[in-house]
């Protein structure tokens, strides 16, 4: 059960990035 909730939460957080991400190649940047 803990490993099940580790591997949900990790999935999440991997969603987050590539939403995160996604939204920053919208956005013009500075940084680049």
């Amino acid at each position: 059960m803990k490993s099940d909730y580790q591997h949900a939460r990790f999935d999440y957080e991997y969603q987050d990035q590539l939403l995160e991400r996604q939204f920053l190649q919208l956005q013009p940047t500075d940084e680049q």
